[in-house]
């Protein structure tokens, strides 16, 4: 897939970068996210000053765990309640007061938030998916934005995995996605493309 970014109609869609799952010091140990968070600052910094909007959506349960589902039972549970010590942005991630934020309940951004009620008063057609991981929300996400004719560029560098994940199972998901719902490309190519259109009249 080709995706084209239009101007006005295109946001990055930064998923999941709370210290809960890319701290070291979270119930994950994600020792490997100091990369994804730079490549995510990156990111997110060229899409505002093309004036492309960014929205911050975060993974997170009620306080009593009644929208948990199947994972209300898991060890993790409790550290993903909306008052947990470690639901909030991880403080390497960079955020404007002008990024949106939303809150989603299961991997993909879209079930059951008001994500789709944001982009809409966005305008936004387009997105570019950031953030952890591309073996779970960022995977949901896509798909779920492909069943919306929503299509979606992914910056490669700018999205992490689970931190127990092996680099050839990361290759085969980042070869599902860019076969069958999103075109995947190096980050350069990405803010290269964010750059151009703020270039555009």
């Amino acid at each position: 897939m080709n995706v084209e970014l239009e101007r006005g109609a295109t946001a990055v869609l930064v998923l999941d970068t709370q210290e809960l799952f890319v701290s070291e010091t979270g119930p994950f140990e994600n020792r490997s996210s100091g990369a994804t968070i730079d490549a995510i600052n990156e990111l997110t910094a060229a899409a505002r000053a093309a004036g492309v909007p960014v929205v911050f959506s975060n993974y997170a349960f009620r306080d009593d765990l009644h929208d948990a589902g199947l994972l209300a039972p898991m060890p993790f549970a409790a550290d993903m309640r909306r008052s947990a010590p470690l639901i909030g942005l991880d403080p390497r991630v960079r955020r404007e007061a002008s990024d949106a934020e939303v809150w989603h309940n299961r991997p993909s951004a879209f079930f059951r938030s008001d994500l789709e009620h944001v982009l809409g008063t966005l305008g936004v057609r387009t997105l570019v998916l950031a953030g952890v991981s591309v073996n779970n929300a960022i995977a949901a996400t896509a798909r779920d934005a492909f069943a919306r004719d929503i299509p979606c560029l992914v910056p490669r560098e700018a999205v992490g995995a689970a931190p127990f994940e092996p680099a050839e199972e990361l290759d085969a998901y980042f070869r599902a996605l860019d076969t069958w719902t999103a075109e995947v490309a190096p980050l350069a190519d990405v803010v290269a493309r964010l750059s151009a259109l703020n270039r555009l009249s």
